[in-house]
């Protein structure tokens, strides 16, 4: 933090307002008006033109509403903050500016609310300062938009879901009781200005849903579990069969999470929002030096596809072995023995399977070792299984089928950052709900799933090119996704079909590559066997030279659904990836982020001139390019392109 400017100043009433309250974002384009008389509502504009509205926003607890029907604004404090953030893992940027302006109103009964106006977006929370703990038995917030914007969400009612659903788009008007949804979920106007749901810093505290009722998006929580189901099944051993009539039990004395809205003009000012982040809270961690980000290579699928070798293939020592020298060889950083080294003892592992021994090659080689576990696994023998890992030399951990928002299973979330980090695991969450800004608090929780991804190929057909062009402007602008980019198995809209074992990618092999630059995250894996990327050499080294942190990010072009296009900066070097749905399109733009004066030589994977039909076809290139020069680029049918633009006066 270089630069912190904070202006507080302090106004008292007794009064209940008759007139809005009114804040301003710093370039004040954005105005928020909160109104108090018997419900707490807010209202935002952008250039004086209505955006949304949000009305009875309160609390219902064991000692009344919250703040009460008619408590009186006792107090107003409004801050200014302007300040420069260098995050410890670089999802996107490694300054990342932090401007907003904040209202707090202190009701006559203690209870306050926070709200902050960034130039890129809203945010509010409660804060409480009792001295006795509560019981909070629902949360309300109704939301209003004008019924002509158009709604994309996850369509899910599943207490039990893992986020995993498609994106589906319906006008708001014609939203029903049917309709839920998890966040994050985008808003688009008539006028093409664009809000995404978010929530932040969740702690102690359910996660928020959306839930139509009487036409209106209002926030729901899942309910505190009372029961759970007895299954030996250690994937949904803790599936919840009953819960109890309130949603939390809260300390007295805190702050609630951040309901939020980025907000932007064009669909491309999202790609680079990282409001999550701002709103979560500070590291906690003194020591960060052991957290190393870095592309990971798990055994899923890649086990199921070894060819020419001369032992058996599967779950056993020699597979791993064979893996953690493939991964050396590209220098990946960690390798992950995914779901099926134990059955169902996280302290023994199958017969074949000698983890100490894997642990040992692996840093003979210089690369980490991760183990797969499930949350039932871990949920109540945290410290015994951390220090078994420690014996044997693991490095991070993917914790899998959490797929619950109760206030329970954030309390894990939290509980197993902060007890992973004391052993000096990184973790990537599967099962789970989108980022929060955990990762800022917690930066060894370095990526998570929350998102159809690539592995749903195998079943469906619904992660197509399409769904790639949506995932920037919703979910990824929650935080970093484990998409899974950079299969070879390409293949075009009239071949994919879904094959379990060896799924293949929908789209162009380039617009397999590009996915790793348009979907950041600090640990990408990749799917396909090892014999499959020693057969793609070219495109191998390519994929595994791209940096998976970056100092900065650029938003070239971009529409929901239709094309992204992306330049994200990693030291002097920068790295350009566009994709485009099942309609072939042409782009141009122009070079003016690099550095004036500075030459650079560009390598490229393109579409071939047949990947429309062979989406394997593509084209490897190398040219010198300058600041200011064009590019003109043709994406096939589902296709992609992706430049690694290296600054020659380093090199």
């Amino acid at each position: 933090m270089r630069f912190l400017l904070l202006i507080t100043c302090l106004f008292t009433s007794l009064l209940l307002y008759a007139e809005p309250i009114e804040l301003l974002s710093p370039d004040k384009q954005l105005t928020v008006r909160v109104e108090k008389g018997d419900s707490l509502s807010l209202e935002v504009l952008k250039r004086g033109e209505f955006l949304y509205r949000v009305d009875n926003i309160a609390m219902r607890t064991d000692v009344g509403c919250m703040p009460g029907t008619k408590a009186k604004v006792k107090k107003i404090s409004r801050t200014s903050v302007c300040q420069e953030h260098r995050p410890i893992v670089k999802e996107l940027n490694a300054v990342i500016q932090e401007n907003y302006n904040q209202l707090r109103i202190e009701f006559q009964d203690r209870v306050s609310m926070e709200i902050r106006a960034y130039n890129e977006g809203v945010a509010y929370r409660f804060v409480t300062p009792f001295k006795d703990d509560f019981t909070v038995y629902h949360e309300s917030s109704t939301y209003s938009f004008n019924e002509k914007c158009d709604f994309i969400f996850q369509r899910d009612k599943d207490p039990g879901s893992s986020c995993e659903e498609s994106y589906v788009t319906e006008k708001v008007g014609k939203l029903t009781s049917e309709d839920m949804c998890n966040l994050p979920a985008l808003v688009s106007t008539p006028n093409s200005q664009c809000m995404v749901f978010l929530e932040a810093d969740i702690q102690d505290y359910p996660v928020m849903w959306l839930k139509t009722v009487n036409g209106k998006l209002n926030i729901h929580h899942w309910n505190y579990p009372a029961d759970y189901l007895n299954t030996n099944n250690y994937y949904n051993k803790r599936a919840v069969t009953q819960r109890c009539d309130y949603i939390a039990r809260v300390k007295g004395n805190r702050s609630f999470p951040w309901r939020a809205m980025a907000i932007a003009d064009r669909d491309i000012d999202l790609l680079s929002n990282q409001l999550t982040w701002l709103l979560g809270e500070e590291c906690r961690l003194e020591d960060t030096s052991w957290i190393k980000p870095g592309w990971t290579y798990f055994d899923w699928w890649g086990r199921r596809g070894i060819t020419g070798v001369d032992f058996e293939a599967g779950l056993n020592t020699e597979t791993a072995k064979y893996m953690i020298d493939f991964s050396a060889k590209y220098g990946i950083s960690y390798f992950l023995l995914d779901d099926g080294w134990n059955k169902g003892n996280l302290l023994h592992p199958i017969p074949g399977m000698n983890i100490e021994e894997i642990a040992g090659y692996c840093r003979s080689k210089g690369v980490n070792l991760m183990l797969w576990v499930s949350y039932h696994q871990l949920y109540d023998k945290m410290d015994e299984v951390f220090e078994q890992f420690e014996k044997w030399g693991v490095k991070g951990i993917k914790i899998d089928f959490m797929a619950r928002f109760d206030q329970e299973m954030v309390r894990f979330y939290w509980e197993v950052a902060q007890k992973s980090a004391q052993y000096h695991l990184v973790i990537n969450f599967h099962g789970a709900y989108s980022p929060d800004g955990l990762s800022r608090t917690y930066p060894n929780v370095l990526t998570r799933e929350a998102l159809a991804e690539f592995e749903m190929n195998g079943v469906t057909n619904r992660i197509s090119p399409i769904h790639d062009c949506t995932l920037p402007f919703i979910r990824i602008v929650a935080g970093s996704a484990d998409y899974i980019p950079g299969t070879m198995l390409n293949a075009s809209r009239s071949k994919f079909r879904p094959i379990a074992d060896t799924p293949l990618g929908q789209g162009t092999r380039a617009h397999s590559l590009a996915m790793a630059v348009i979907s950041y995250s600090p640990m990408q894996m990749v799917p396909d066997a090892p014999s499959v990327y020693y057969a793609e050499d070219e495109c191998s080294r390519f994929l595994f030279s791209l940096p998976v942190v970056w100092d900065e990010t650029r938003a070239i072009s971009g529409k929901v659904g239709e094309h992204v296009a992306i330049a994200r900066r990693n030291g002097s070097d920068w790295y350009v990836g566009a994709i485009t749905n099942w309609d072939s399109r042409k782009l141009s733009f122009n070079f003016d982020f690099l550095k004036e004066g500075e030459s650079y030589k560009m390598e490229i994977i393109r579409d071939g001139v047949n990947a429309s039909t062979t989406a394997t076809d593509y084209k490897y290139e190398i040219r010198d390019v300058k600041k200011g020069d064009t590019v003109h680029i043709d994406l096939a049918a589902g296709g992609g392109w992706i430049a690694k633009i290296l600054c020659q006066s380093d090199k």
